[in-house]
C-alpha cells in the first residue's frame, strides 16, 4: 500500500478544507494516508475518518495554522510567536519567514508521495506554507501541490510563488479551467500540470440533508449563500443589487451561511439598504446541507473563484445555480445546464437576477450522474 502524505493548515471549516475531507474519505481507502496539519484544530477535524493518521506540526508550525485571535486564546507565547512573525512577514515577506519555519520541523519517515494541499496567499500574508514544508520538511521523491484558486487573477500570483510551484514534481488542479489559468500565468509548468476534480461525499450529503428543518420563510423565492464574508466573495455587493430588485415588486429570502472580516459591514449594509426582513445571517452552518437543499437558488456572487464546492454541493442535490462568471463557473455550472452563470458586473447580476427569480416557475435544470470516479483516476495519477 503507498503511503501519502498530506500537508494542509487547519481543519477549519471552509471550502479547501472540506474538498480536502471529501478526498481522505476516498483515498483513505485505498492508500495510508498521513494528513499533518501545521494546527490540529477546526470544525471538520472531527470529521476526518479513523483510518487517517493526523499528526500536527511543532509551537512553530503551529502558528502558521491559526488565526491571530486563535493564538491569543492560546496563550501569551503563541501570541507573541505570531505577532512577531506577522511583522516579519509584512516586512521581509513570506519568502524569508516561511523557509525558516518549514525547516524547524522535519518528517524522518518516507512516503511514496507528498501533498501540499493548500497554496500559498500573498507574500506579505502570515498564512500558508504548506509548499515550503513540503519541500523542506518532507521526505518523498514525489512532491505534489494543489492550486484550488485562479492563480491568474490570485494575490499570490507573485514571482516568489512562481518559483516555488517549479520545484514541485506535479501541480494538481482542481478543474481545467484552473488548470489554463495557472499556465497562463506561468508557462513553463505545462508538463507538470495534472486535472484533479474534487471528491464529493454524496452518501455524507444525502444524509445530512434531512438532519434538521431550516428554519425558510414563505415570502417567495429562496436563495442560499454558503461563503466567507471577504472581498472576494462579492457579498457586500448584493445588498444594493436586492434592494433595486425588492422595490421592482420581487419577493425574496436570501440566506448567508459563513462569517468572515466583512460581516459587521455586511450586517450595517443589510440595515441600510432596508433587507432585515429579507436577509438572514446564519453563521457557520458545520451542516449547510438542509439549506442547499430547501432553498430554490444557491448564489455565487463572487468576484474571483476557482473550483467552489458549493457547485459540486448543490448540482449533488439538485438545486439551481446563480453564480458570477468565474474561472470554472462556464465548465462547472453552464456548460452542466445547472444553473444560469452571469457577467461579472453589478449590472448583469441585477438585471439576470432579476430575470431568474421573476421567471423561476419555468426554470429547468438538467442534473447528470455524479461520481468520483473521475476524480480518484486523476488523484492515481499524480501518486505514480
Amino acid at each position: 500500500m503507498k503511503k501519502i502524505l498530506i500537508v494542509n493548515n487547519n481543519m477549519n471549516i471552509g471550502g479547501i478544507q472540506k474538498a480536502l475531507l471529501n478526498l481522505l474519505c476516498e483515498v483513505g481507502k485505498d492508500y495510508g494516508v498521513t494528513l499533518m496539519l501545521f494546527c490540529k484544530t477546526g470544525g471538520l477535524l472531527e470529521n476526518v475518518p479513523e483510518n487517517i493518521k493526523v499528526i500536527e506540526g511543532n509551537v512553530f508550525l503551529k502558528i502558521l495554522g491559526m488565526s491571530h485571535a486563535e493564538a491569543k486564546k492560546c496563550g501569551f507565547f503563541a501570541f507573541f510567536l505570531r505577532s512577531v512573525f506577522t511583522v516579519l512577514t509584512r516586512i521581509f515577506k513570506t519568502k524569508f519567514t516561511f523557509n525558516i519555519l518549514s525547516r524547524m520541523f522535519k518528517l524522518n519517515e518516507e512516503f511514496d508521495c507528498a501533498i501540499s494541499y493548500m497554496q500559498n496567499s500573498a507574500e506579505t500574508y502570515f498564512y500558508g506554507g504548506c509548499a515550503e514544508f513540503v519541500l523542506n520538511g518532507a521526505n518523498s521523491k514525489n512532491k505534489v501541490c494543489f492550486i484550488h484558486c485562479d492563480f491568474l487573477n490570485y494575490g499570490g500570483n507573485t514571482k516568489y510563488n512562481r518559483e516555488i510551484l517549479k520545484k514541485f514534481n506535479k501541480i494538481a488542479v482542481v478543474s481545467n479551467s484552473v488548470g489554463n489559468r495557472l499556465l497562463t500565468a506561468v508557462p513553463s509548468l505545462e508538463d507538470k500540470v495534472y486535472t484533479v476534480h474534487n471528491c464529493v461525499n454524496y452518501n455524507e450529503i444525502e444524509r445530512l440533508k434531512e438532519e434538521y428543518e431550516p428554519k425558510i420563510k414563505k415570502n417567495g423565492i429562496s436563495l442560499f449563500t454558503a461563503s466567507r464574508i471577504s472581498e472576494e466573495k462579492g457579498i457586500l455587493r448584493m445588498f444594493p443589487i436586492f434592494d433595486s430588485i425588492r422595490k421592482k415588486g420581487i419577493n425574496f429570502m436570501w440566506y448567508i451561511a459563513g462569517d468572515g472580516a466583512q460581516k459587521a459591514e455586511a450586517e450595517t449594509l443589510c440595515e441600510k439598504c432596508g433587507l432585515t426582513k429579507n436577509v438572514v445571517f446564519l453563521g457557520n452552518l458545520t451542516n449547510p446541507y438542509p439549506y442547499f437543499y430547501k432553498t430554490d437558488i444557491v448564489l455565487v456572487p463572487s468576484y474571483n473563484e476557482a473550483a467552489p464546492m458549493v457547485f459540486n454541493e448543490a448540482e449533488a442535490l439538485g438545486t439551481y445555480i446563480f453564480t458570477t462568471d468565474t474561472a470554472s463557473a462556464k465548465e462547472m455550472v453552464g456548460d452542466k445546464n445547472i444553473g444560469f452563470v452571469c457577467g461579472n458586473t453589478d449590472a448583469e447580476i441585477e438585471k439576470n437576477l432579476y430575470n431568474v427569480i421573476k421567471n423561476f416557475e419555468n426554470i429547468k435544470i438538467s442534473p447528470q450522474m455524479c461520481g468520483n470516479a473521475l476524480a480518484l483516476k486523476e488523484f492515481d495519477e499524480i501518486i505514480k
